[in-house]
């Protein structure tokens, strides 16, 4: 498991900063290599979170800028 750094990012060199980044982002990409490559799509009836609107609606209200 991975430690987390408590330090401010204020409070460290840029180096320390560029490794922490580093760090994230790298094990971003093993998570993201890890998961299941082959992911079943859910219709949008059967999901337990459904959106106030359909995907072919705007969101918007100022039908100027639509």
């Amino acid at each position: 498991m991975h430690e987390t750094n408590h330090t401010p990012p204020e409070r460290m060199t840029p180096e320390q900063r560029r490794l922490e980044i580093a760090s994230i982002l790298a094990k971003g990409l093993v998570r993201l290599r890890q998961s299941s490559p082959v992911k079943r799509q859910i219709p949008a009836t059967e999901r337990k979170v459904l959106l106030g609107f359909s995907g072919d609606q705007s969101v918007h209200t100022d039908l100027i800028n639509k």
